[in-house]
């Protein structure tokens, strides 16, 4: 799978995508979390443990190495409380309680109601999940992953092309440069080769 993973960025996007499903299934844990959020509306596992552990694979690394938690994320603007909320994920995370590694649920109708508290930067309503994920802040990191129908399926706004090439660059959609060169200096530091550009 190394040598696969390193050849990655001369793939063609349908390769790439047919790569990164394989490579994704044979993730631990990864299958039965796809599988049980097939249960919320709308629901997708972020980019962290995709990229991260390509990244892992190619620094000869374990699976999941430098992996906090596992990103989930949903659409549901019929109840924005905080308890509707809090409901999902406690289903959720009691449906995987056999799995090695933390769930970070979120309603990302919700996001706007927290946002600029927590990262000081106003933050309008999104209108979707799609939408949310091309704001993140590393052009590489946008991405998810669910199946739909016994297939993956992917929402990549900027491609995997940063992802297979280890390159790191700002997303200035939405956050600012601390944010960016926190994120960026915490990865280069656990995967060395990992190129980083200057916001």
């Amino acid at each position: 799978m190394k040598d696969k993973l390193l050849n990655g960025h001369h793939l063609t996007l349908d390769q790439q995508v047919e790569l990164l499903s394989e490579f994704i299934m044979s993730i631990d844990d990864i299958p039965q979390v796809l599988e049980a959020i097939t249960e919320l509306p709308d629901a997708w596992v972020g980019a962290g443990v995709i990229f991260q552990n390509v990244w892992n694979v190619i620094h000869g690394f374990e699976l999941n190495d430098h992996i906090k938690d596992i990103d989930v994320f949903y659409w549901d603007n019929t109840d924005l409380s905080w308890q509707a909320e809090n409901k999902q994920i406690n289903q959720l995370k009691k449906s995987l309680s056999n799995i090695n590694i933390a769930i970070d649920v979120k309603n990302i109708a919700r996001v706007h109601l927290w946002y600029e508290q927590r990262f000081a930067i106003k933050k309008s309503p999104y209108k979707s999940v799609q939408e949310s994920i091309a704001t993140w802040p590393v052009i590489g990191a946008c991405m998810a992953v669910r199946m739909n129908k016994g297939q993956l399926e992917f929402i990549a706004p900027y491609g995997f092309q940063d992802m297979f090439s280890m390159r790191v660059r700002p997303n200035k959609v939405l956050v600012n440069k601390e944010i960016y060169q926190s994120k960026a200096l915490i990865w280069q530091q656990q995967w060395p080769m990992l190129f980083v550009e200057p916001w």
